[in-house]
């Protein structure tokens, strides 16, 4: 299984490579690990033109492409490379996994949107504790571990390619931000069972395209839960999420988290009551999203 890290050349971003590199390295000896700065190390006297195709045809033949995000990294002079990872989550034979390490727009790119993103929510990774960045940095060596041992060791290229795509698939979470709390449980809850999740936690920030990148994830999705309160009702964004949703011929399940009148199109769906605490039904929205999966 090949690996690519793709990165800018700085200190902290190089100590985070290392970390990561020496545990994906464990995984095994078919495993065969590159990043950006020994690419660079090793085109050192070429141009912007050469390293750029070398770093295209590293994208192209890797299986995992872990890029390391940050403001630099999406002004980078390498339009063509950024351009190329837009189009890998569309090849089942290939996963592609940002980190957020520091705080920049990565939801204006699209092919951040339809990621799985770590940390989880988008949070960036130099803001968290060390505690939290340890859990970050093998939440996503369990993953590869995964893939690798799941997909890669015994399985043929046709398998491989048909367990691919359903590994890449997820549950798009709506919620409204009053219930963000809920959302976060309902993310871990639903990760812990092995459903990937797409969770929008910026949506509000000013000057985002957010329909456009709404639309996106929901497209991708495997099902839509949608998180039903008397703010979520009269929410523009989760309104706008789940009809989106319905036009598209998604599959919805609406979660009743607090008791609140539902629009006559959800009215027609059963929706599962989160309403007391005690007995609320995780297993019963767990099990229906797993039937979808199989």
């Amino acid at each position: 299984m090949k690996i690519y890290i793709d990165h800018i050349i700085e200190e902290e971003v190089g100590e985070f490579v290392k970390k990561l590199g020496s545990r994906l390295r464990s995984l095994g000896g078919s495993v065969e690990l590159t990043d950006y700065s020994e690419l660079y190390s090793s085109l050192k006297d070429a141009g912007k033109e050469e390293i750029s195709k070398m770093v295209l045809e590293v994208l192209r033949s890797s299986d995992v492409i872990i890029p390391l995000v940050n403001s630099e990294y999406l002004s980078s002079d390498y339009p063509i490379i950024l351009e190329e990872l837009y189009n890998i989550n569309k090849n089942p034979g290939k996963f592609l996994f940002p980190v957020v390490f520091r705080e920049s727009n990565w939801a204006s790119q699209s092919w951040m949107v339809k990621s799985r993103i770590f940390p989880k929510g988008g949070r960036s990774y130099s803001d968290l504790n060390l505690s939290d960045r340890d859990t970050v940095l093998n939440e996503l060596v369990q993953i590869v571990r995964r893939i690798y041992f799941e997909y890669f060791e015994e399985k043929s290229d046709f398998d491989r390619s048909i367990s691919l795509q359903a590994l890449n698939k997820f549950v798009f979470i709506s919620h409204d931000h009053d219930d963000a709390d809920f959302a976060e449980l309902l993310q871990m809850k639903l990760e812990k069972n092995g459903i990937n999740t797409w969770i929008d936690s910026q949506r509000l920030r000013i000057g985002q395209d957010w329909r456009e990148e709404i639309d996106e994830a929901i497209k991708q999705s495997l099902a839509v839960i949608a998180i039903m309160s008397p703010e979520a009702r009269k929410s523009e964004y989760v309104t706008y999420e789940w009809a989106f949703a319905w036009g598209n011929n998604n599959i919805i399940f609406p979660v009743m988290l607090r008791q609140t009148n539902l629009h006559p199109r959800l009215e027609s769906l059963q929706y599962l009551d989160f309403t007391v605490r005690y007995s609320r039904p995780w297993d019963e929205l767990i099990n229906a999203i797993k039937k979808l999966k199989d």
